[in-house]
């Protein structure tokens, strides 16, 4: 017996109905009994929704066809469908033993038996139309969709699977906070080294599960932000630091950029003095108006720009250090002690 999570889905979207096609992977063998395959759904109390049994000589054209079918919707709504799959196929091994396909299609699969495995698969599915309308921009379920979107690089080996995958959710978790929507997941195209693919798919199983579109869907901006930088590199464009453990200010600049959670975040390494001998702080924050006090006295308010996250005060007085500086915006507040410039 085998476990499988390669069976290929193809879903097309047309008139609330989703036509599905199924596809073997190659190189499996020749598929000796009807190939049964279900759908449930699996975040109602897996009731079945779908039932097929495909001949062997269907097996080149296994189509399903679902009515009203539960559409996965990102963040909103990351619906998920399980599929379960299973046959009986004479291995290639066995054939290739046999003298090749050609002899191996005289054998009786009935009275040859140790050549034939049994195969299960057990995989996720989801369904959603996404497409890029002229002069109308990208389409989620024909609902306007802006893609936050990220590049991911798998974190190293810690010590077993399992804690690796619950590493994983947890940056999945910090990119939901920061606003992220999609994620391209870097390193996994043709001839990649160091990934396999059910890495990759176990990945992607996260993703849909939260939510997130993957893959290079679109044209995308020159730089994206990058969550984890390789070992020894300094990006500057980076999320999280070399330690692994620290997010860094860009994370918070997208973070007041893209995510509706209240954010107030003075980044520190914008604190400078002017050439005037006055100071000048950058504080990034996604809220209406943010509010600058100096030794507990109002200094400066200023409003957002449309999208821009970055609020920027200059020419702040300092008379002596240790310099107190205070800000706020909505609900938020944060205090600064400056002992050095």
């Amino acid at each position: 017996m085998q476990m499988r999570d390669d069976l290929g889905i193809i879903t097309k979207l047309e008139n609330g109905k989703a036509y599905l096609e199924f596809v073997l992977p190659e190189k499996i063998g020749r598929l000796l009994s009807a190939l049964q395959i279900e759908i449930w759904e699996e975040a109602e109390g897996e009731r079945l929704v779908f039932h097929g049994e495909y001949a062997p000589e269907e097996s080149d054209c296994m189509t399903a066809l679902l009515l009203r079918p539960h559409l996965w919707d990102g963040l909103r709504d990351p619906y998920v469908y399980l599929v379960k799959a299973q046959g009986r196929f004479r291995s290639v091994e066995y054939g290739e033993k046999m003298g090749g396909m050609e002899k191996e299609e005289k054998l009786d699969s009935a009275e040859d038996i140790t050549g034939e495995v049994e195969m299960y698969w057990r995989q996720e599915l989801t369904i959603y139309d996404v497409r890029v309308v002229e002069k109308k921009g990208i389409l989620l379920n024909e609902k306007e969709f802006l893609p936050h979107e990220v590049v991911y690089r798998l974190p190293p080996q810690i010590s077993d699977a399992g804690m690796r995958v619950e590493q994983v959710r947890r940056d999945l978790e910090r990119l939901v906070r920061m606003g992220v929507n999609v994620i391209r997941l870097e390193g996994t195209g043709t001839g990649a080294e160091g990934v396999n693919c059910s890495e990759v798919r176990t990945f992607y199983s996260l993703c849909r599960k939260r939510g997130f579109l993957t893959g290079d869907l679109w044209i995308r901006p020159e730089n994206l932000p990058v969550y984890r930088g390789l070992s020894g590199e300094t990006a500057e464009d980076g999320l999280l630091s070399a330690n692994g453990r620290t997010l860094t200010e860009r994370y918070y600049y997208y973070q007041a950029k893209w995510s509706s959670e209240p954010v107030l975040y003075p980044a520190l390494s914008t604190l400078h003095r002017q050439k005037n001998g006055l100071v000048s702080l950058t504080i990034y924050s996604n809220q209406k108006k943010v509010v600058l006090y100096v030794e507990g006295v109002l200094f400066l308010f200023q409003s957002a720009a449309s999208g821009d996250p970055e609020f920027i005060f200059e020419d702040i007085p300092v008379a002596k250090l240790p310099l107190h500086l205070a800000a706020e915006a909505g609900n938020l507040s944060i205090s600064l002690t400056v002992t050095k410039l």
